[in-house]
């Protein structure tokens, strides 16, 4: 009810705002409601931050898809202006961001240095996202991947690498033995 109040007062920033206070159990059945695909068992904390969800009622949340059993953390940011997938087995840490466009705005023709460009995140089943950890937009994360805590992705990880650091670069392969 409380939800549906916020929505008609102020359209899907009422909800958004909720989504910085709701409990744990509420996220995922509300993210349904605005249109986002939600597996089995999830567990999304609040605070969880929404950026450009969609202007079609009912499907704001169109652009976001969560598979089953994913884990996400405190203080999250999504920003859906394209397509975010998180697979099966997911886990995204407290205070990751998740950007899927770059836009500077309205600026004259001669500051104009970085052009607008956007492009959806994929994040493969099982992999993990360190605390603090930025995906920019276009990333692929692999499966079993790991992104290590406060690391900047703009390129995609393929399947079983750890990757750290600002730019990230690749740390190690996970070996098939690391996994048992």
């Amino acid at each position: 009810m409380l939800v549906g109040l916020a929505y008609l007062a102020y359209r899907i920033e009422g909800v958004n705002a909720l989504l910085l206070i709701m409990p744990a159990k509420l996220i995922g059945p509300t993210l349904r409601r605005y249109g986002a695909t939600i597996g089995a068992d999830p567990q999304i904390h609040s605070p969880l931050i929404i950026h450009n969800a969609g202007s079609v009622p009912g499907k704001e949340y169109a652009n976001l898809t969560i598979g089953d059993h994913c884990y996400i953390g405190r203080d999250v940011f999504f920003d859906l202006a394209e397509r975010i997938t998180l697979e099966d087995y997911v886990t995204i840490s407290m205070r990751c961001t998740l950007i899927t466009h770059t836009d500077v705005g309205k600026r004259p023709t001669e500051l104009m240095s970085l052009p607008a460009s956007r492009a959806p995140i994929t994040v493969r089943r099982g992999a993990y996202l360190g605390a603090c950890s930025t995906l920019l937009e276009g990333v692929e994360i692999g499966e079993r991947a790991v992104v290590a805590a406060g690391a900047v992705v703009r390129r995609s990880v393929m399947a079983d690498e750890v990757v750290g650091g600002v730019p990230s670069r690749l740390l190690r392969k996970i070996k098939t033995e690391d996994r048992s």
